[in-house]
């Protein structure tokens, strides 16, 4: 019986294009990026000993032991309120609505205000009203702390000439 060299046996033959293929598809790893998160919940503590930043709802944790104290650490996500303004084209009226997310309260301010033209109608992901109202005042208070932690849509109508804007919002 003769032996057989097992190296030769498998050796790897790719065409110019396969090569061209592959080079493609491993430099695209480059360009990945990681997936998105939201954190529940965050902030610093600073105190006597030093300062802290925190973040709750974590992906990736681990624990550091050393004698007797022992720290969680982990990746901490940026977390920034953000405040959005449209500039209606139709009415020139500019709209914003803060703080988002928003746990208890979102403002609605009207740069160039007029008393009874706007109203504001706030729907689940589902298309279902939650809320709706009148745009009072200058700036008008949404009180959304009976709202389920979701993603909602508000819209702000003109009743003047039916134009109307869409905010995501954001419920903690």
């Amino acid at each position: 019986m003769k032996p057989t060299k097992l190296a030769s046996a498998y050796t790897l033959r790719l065409s110019p294009r396969s090569l061209l293929l592959l080079g493609a598809l491993i430099s695209s790893f480059n360009y990945m990026e990681a997936q998105d998160t939201v954190v529940a919940a965050g902030g610093d503590i600073t105190g006597t000993g030093g300062s802290v930043n925190y973040s709750v709802g974590q992906v990736v944790q681990n624990t550091t032991t050393d004698g007797d104290i022992s720290a969680f650490q982990g990746i901490q996500f940026y977390f920034e309120d953000q405040t959005l303004t449209v500039v209606d084209v139709r009415t020139n009226l500019e709209i914003t609505t803060y703080p988002n997310p928003t746990a208890s309260q979102l403002n609605i301010t009207i740069d160039d205000f007029k008393p009874n033209t706007l109203t504001y109608k706030m729907y689940n992901v589902l298309g279902q009203l939650v809320t709706q109202g009148k745009v009072a005042a200058k700036t008008t208070t949404i009180n959304v702390d009976q709202l389920e932690i979701a993603t909602y849509l508000l819209q702000i109508e003109n009743t003047t000439n039916q134009t109307s804007q869409i905010f995501k919002i954001i419920k903690n």
